[in-house]
């Protein structure tokens, strides 16, 4: 199964308007790609639609009665919860470019002093446990290790 390091938001920040100002922050000041790295309802209807409509999305899970829903999806499957970020340290086939998402998380994480995740249900996103995971997928793809992992300044 692998190891994941999956961070869910404190209750009052689980709203369409903070996830999307989060998910561009990370781009813009954490160097995550762009798109979604917390799950909003919008990007939930596009899993949905895909797994509904999409002629290789329908042949996915094939044991599960469609028309799926987002509530059903979010039920199902943890990595497509709302208002959470989950990627997959271990176990997995990830680049360099796609490690860059949880890289970013850990940071904000770290600069926001886990304002705004909850540390109850959060997991692995302390920076020894990432870095252990994920930097030789950085290494191989020839990336400066101290300018990925510093911190900016806001």
């Amino acid at each position: 199964m692998g190891r994941y390091m999956n961070i869910i938001l404190k209750p009052i920040y689980r709203n369409e308007s903070f996830l999307k100002s989060l998910n561009d922050h990370l781009s813009l000041h954490y160097g995550s790609n762009t798109g979604i790295k917390f799950n909003t309802w919008e990007s939930l209807q596009e899993e949905v639609d895909y797994f509904n409509k999409h002629p290789f999305g329908v042949t996915q899970v094939p044991h599960i009665k469609r028309p799926m829903t987002k509530e059903f999806i979010e039920q199902q499957f943890f990595w497509n919860r709302y208002a959470t970020y989950s990627f997959k340290l271990s176990g997995g086939d990830s680049s360099a470019d796609e490690a860059r998402d949880a890289v970013a998380v850990c940071k904000w994480i770290i600069n926001s002093r886990k304002k705004y995740i909850d540390t109850k249900y959060s997991v692995n996103y302390q920076p020894s446990i990432v870095k252990n995971y994920l930097d030789h997928y950085f290494l191989q793809a020839g990336y400066d290790m101290n300018k990925l992992w510093s911190l900016p300044i806001l």
